[in-house]
């Protein structure tokens, strides 16, 4: 079973066991569970409140480290795969399990701690929107929102047209040579989609920014970007689309991958799902990840689940056993909210969760409130959290 499919499973179990469920989804889970007897033995011990219980004290016994390190041994064990499916099927078996926990957690914290704690019910923090600033060559700053239709004509062959889906950059004809430059940013809460004049597609992330010229002029297809973003390249093979990250350069050929390069972050992450890049001589595949390290200056390459960092440009949030440090980063990028923590030992709490992008922030902070993880409380405009 595909790392997909686990997750959805999963999700359909923690609906069971919230009662959350819709009739359409409770007869997804039962067709899964009639489709084989390992199924519903699964589901039967995934369930039930004990087992969760005593599963959950014997994984506190470890570090995660060494948890994931287990398991990772003993599914290579049973295992006789090729090491590159052997990694998928960890991938899979991990966020299932991560995800399951997280349901039990819920399901647990919900009937035994309801009316406990601090009550967060007032907390609105809307999901981030589909907006941008465009930043004219003559710096003339235009917002990008899905409300409107407009055409702009900064340069004679170019039209720059906004539509509900995204921003295009159209050449008519007679472009002149004179290169003309572009910036688009999105802020905290904000996504946006561009599509260059030769066809490339960008989906940016929010605290994002692309400068690009309005036509591509030369050998290559320049633009510089820091942030994150998903790309979408249009084949050209005599004229490579390159990417400046800072002092690195990314080469691509027509393909499809994720860009991870916040500038407030060591580590800078290209995530391959087709095609080809190469960044200082290092190649990579499609399922390949490029880490590069801005304090170390050392450069990797990781195989990984491409789903875990594409999950953002399809709707969601997927985190697998992370520091809620990280999570939180992230997340406030996207619902524009400010935190803290009350303690140093809340930053290195590790959760699982797969989320919808779009939900009110009061449905992910609910669920981190019935971990009984955690502990979040609101103080001088800022959620602060804690170790209960």
């Amino acid at each position: 079973m595909d790392i997909q499919k686990c997750i959805d499973i999963a999700r359909l179990l923690a609906k069971k066991l919230t009662g959350s469920i819709t009739p359409e989804e409770n007869q997804q889970l039962d067709e899964w569970r009639l489709a084989d007897r390992r199924h519903q033995e699964l589901a039967d011990k995934l369930t039930d409140e004990k087992d969760y219980l005593v599963h959950q004290q014997e994984l506190e016994q470890f570090p995660p480290a060494e948890r994931w390190e287990q398991v990772e041994q003993t599914i290579r064990k049973q295992n006789h795969c090729s090491p590159f499916a052997t990694r998928r099927w960890i991938a899979a078996a991990a966020a299932a399990v991560l995800l399951v926990l997280a349901a039990g957690s819920i399901y647990y914290h919900y009937r035994h701690t309801a009316g406990e704690g601090i009550q967060l019910a007032a907390l609105d923090v809307p999901a981030g929107t589909h907006s941008a600033q465009l930043v004219l060559s003559n710096n003339e700053i235009i917002y990008l929102n899905s409300d409107s239709k407009c055409i702009y004509n900064e340069l004679k062959g170019v039209q720059i047209v906004q539509e509900s889906d995204g921003v295009k950059f159209l050449p008519q004809k007679d472009i002149p040579d004179t290169l003309i430059y572009n910036q688009i940013r999105t802020l905290q809460g904000m996504e946006y989609h561009i599509t260059l004049g030769e066809g490339t597609k960008i989906f940016m992330n929010a605290q994002s920014t692309l400068t690009h010229p309005l036509a591509f002029r030369g050998k290559e297809r320049l633009v510089k970007f820091e942030g994150e973003a998903y790309f979408e390249v249009a084949k050209d093979s005599k004229h490579p689309f390159v990417i400046e990250l800072g002092d690195k350069r990314l080469q691509v050929l027509g393909t499809s991958f994720n860009v991870h390069a916040y500038p407030d972050e060591d580590l800078m992450q290209i995530t391959l799902e087709s095609g080809a890049l190469e960044m200082d001589g290092t190649r990579i595949r499609p399922g390949e990840q490029i880490v590069y390290d801005r304090k170390s200056h050392e450069l990797t390459v990781h195989a990984v689940d491409t789903k875990e960092f594409v999950a953002w440009h399809e709707g969601h949030f997927l985190f697998r056993n992370e520091r809620l440090e990280d999570i939180l980063r992230t997340l406030s990028r996207w619902y524009s909210f400010d935190y803290d923590f009350a303690d140093q030992a809340a930053r290195d709490v590790r959760f699982g969760a797969y989320l919808s992008r779009y939900d009110n922030m009061k449905t992910i902070i609910n669920m981190l409130q019935r971990t009984g993880l955690v502990n979040v409380t609101v103080k001088d405009g800022k959620l602060l959290f804690g170790i209960p």
